[in-house]
């Protein structure tokens, strides 16, 4: 018998090894999820943050400012009441946070009308014109990306891909305002095929969803294009055609699907532009939307409408980032997105 065994006790000898404890886990698209949904509450909480400092940095009394010099000491302080800007700091802005995530947005320190009436007669052209333009982007975006890709594929008509690549250039260059104008004087004025304002009907969303449209849809088409060339090259692609299945099946059915994570990743990056171009687009065209009334806010210094709408588009591109994030998941699961 040997030392070590010597040294070893019948208790430690007789006793079984301990089963291995199993550890409950999370499957990896529930914590993605969770992951994202984390993220979403942490930008929000930086948005109601960063509008409820604007604020206390604006140098001076903002109330007296919004009023005016002339305006009388009693109205003015009891316009900071109605704001809370006489309570600690600490007090504003949890009443502040208490306030949005309920609803209650305050009233307009020039009109004092609830903002919540503005934001309500106005976030429907907004919506609609923020709509069309993400749909008018990804449509023309995937099917004019796809077909210059499948025409230029390895190296065919280089006349088309070199036209392709200027005007796609060009156009996602120019700015939201500059287009704005030219279709305005093109469309409206020249020809008078469109209304030149407001929002009478839906003819008078044409000329500000191509506005926005035009830019955002050729830098996503440049990307489909690139995209395209790679998947035509994939061994699944080449198989597909070895059968000599249709064309229109090969391309739609085994090439489109591998082309939108790509396309929704962009997409999702282009909505930040399309918000912006909203605002931009909705002042030249005269469109009473949250556009318009942000702008107008900024001008005349009321700052509860300025932090109301800064919040609702901040965080409606959040949320619509969230979902293509979803989205993406779903649409291909061993994508790093999915697992956060």
């Amino acid at each position: 018998m040997s030392m070590a065994e010597v040294g070893k006790s019948p208790a430690s000898a007789a006793s079984p090894p301990e089963p291995r404890r199993r550890r409950t886990t999370l499957p990896g698209w529930a914590r993605g999820l969770l992951w994202k949904l984390l993220r979403l509450v942490v930008s929000i909480w930086a948005v109601l943050t960063l509008t409820f400092l604007m604020i206390q940095f604006i140098p001076g009394d903002p109330v007296r400012l919004a009023l005016g010099p002339d305006a009388p000491a009693s109205l003015v302080e009891e316009r900071r009441q109605q704001l809370g800007l006489d309570q600690p700091l600490i007090v504003q802005y949890l009443d502040y946070w208490g306030r949005m995530l309920t609803g209650d947005f305050g009233d307009s320190l020039l009109t004092q009308q609830p903002v919540s009436l503005l934001v309500e007669a106005r976030i429907a052209n907004t919506a609609t014109i923020v709509a069309l333009s993400l749909l008018a982007v990804t449509v023309i975006a995937i099917l004019g990306g796809l077909l210059v890709g499948i025409a230029t594929h390895r190296g065919r008509r280089p006349t088309l891909k070199t036209g392709f690549t200027l005007a796609t250039g060009v156009a996602a260059a120019l700015p939201d305002f500059l287009v704005a104008v030219g279709l305005v004087f093109l469309f409206a004025v020249t020809f008078t095929v469109f209304p030149v304002a407001g929002a009478s009907g839906a003819e008078s969303f044409v000329l500000p969803t191509l506005a926005i449209t035009l830019g955002s849809a050729a830098t996503m088409m440049r990307v489909v294009r690139s995209s395209t060339a790679v998947v035509l090259d994939q061994d699944y692609m080449l198989v597909a055609r070895a059968k000599r299945l249709p064309a229109t099946r090969v391309y739609l059915r085994h090439g489109l699907p591998n082309l939108l994570t790509a396309a929704l990743t962009l997409g999702g990056l282009q909505l930040g532009t399309v918000v912006t171009g909203t605002i931009v687009v909705e002042n030249v065209f005269a469109i009473p939307g949250l556009g318009t009334a942000l702008v107008q806010a900024l001008i005349t210094r009321d700052y509860p409408v300025v932090q109301t709408i800064m919040v609702l588009l901040a965080s409606a591109v959040l949320i619509l980032n969230l979902l293509i994030d979803v989205a993406l998941g779903a649409l291909d699961p061993r994508s790093k997105r999915q697992r956060g």
